[in-house]
């Protein structure tokens, strides 16, 4: 038979062990929430998050070369999607001083900063295409074909030379916004569209972006599906129904109108 004391202390164990638990669900508890409150850096944490990102890349990423690292063509496109997907937030210098960049936590990265340089071409084009959890950064690999990730990363390198020239994209007004109407007419759904998706970041809020990405002709909608060798993304259907394609379509007609009409 077990003596007394042996009793009474695996007793006093299953307490200890019952209020640990419970005092690790009210540390989740409260902790989790109070966590989205986190703004500011604890001591070497940029630097673990670095060197997690880095660790993980060079594992994951692989050690390929980019295929298109000297193609003036690839560079060119590599710009068009940057300038659509990324420069929001890493600016059009890719110096992380894009609208959102400073604003999110932790803050877009500095793409020109020396730890970004240190990275391959393979790390950076498994970070675009994969994207990394607890930051802003999304993952790409289901909206660009892997060729333009590559092309986004060799003009992601001339940026690190200071070689690469910006583009500049209209930004929207208050007039062109207040357009945009997911309840309204065929016209204002399709600007709701627009403007929801992220088509005027290339595309110029009244299609009055510089050159070939300006839209001068009546659009293709298959281009929106299948996306297009220029940076183009593809949109499937879980992300623009054919219903929002079609008034997508009434929109961007009415831009490539009025684009040839200022020409």
């Amino acid at each position: 038979m077990r003596s007394v004391s042996d009793l009474s202390r695996r007793r006093t164990i299953a307490t200890f062990a019952i209020g640990a638990i419970a005092a690790g669900l009210v540390g989740l508890a409260v902790g989790l929430p109070l966590a989205l409150t986190h703004r500011q850096d604890f001591p070497f944490e940029r630097r673990y998050g670095d060197f997690a990102v880095s660790a993980v890349s060079r594992v994951l990423g692989g050690n390929a070369a980019n295929p298109v690292a000297n193609d003036r063509n690839a560079i060119d496109a590599g710009r068009v999607a940057y300038t659509g997907s990324c420069a929001v937030c890493h600016g059009a210098k890719g110096d992380g001083r894009g609208m959102f960049g400073p604003s999110t936590y932790p803050d877009a990265t500095d793409l020109t900063a020396a730890t970004v340089k240190e990275k391959t071409d393979a790390q950076l084009f498994w970070i675009v295409r994969s994207g990394l959890a607890f930051t802003a950064m999304p993952a790409f690999g289901d909206q660009y074909k892997d060729r333009q990730i590559w092309e986004m990363v060799a003009y992601i390198r001339h940026l690190q030379q200071g070689s690469a020239s910006e583009l500049s994209i209209p930004q929207p007004t208050a007039a062109q916004l207040a357009i945009a109407d997911a309840s309204g007419d065929r016209l204002a759904r399709g600007a709701a569209v627009y403007f929801a998706q992220g088509c005027h970041l290339c595309h110029g809020p009244a299609g009055d972006a510089p050159g070939d990405l300006s839209i001068r002709r009546r659009p293709d909608t298959e281009v929106v599906r299948t996306g297009a060798d220029r940076g183009m993304p593809a949109y499937g259907r879980d992300q623009i129904s054919d219903a929002e394609l079609d008034d997508l379509q009434a929109y961007l007609v009415q831009l490539a109108t009025a684009s040839t009409s200022r020409d």
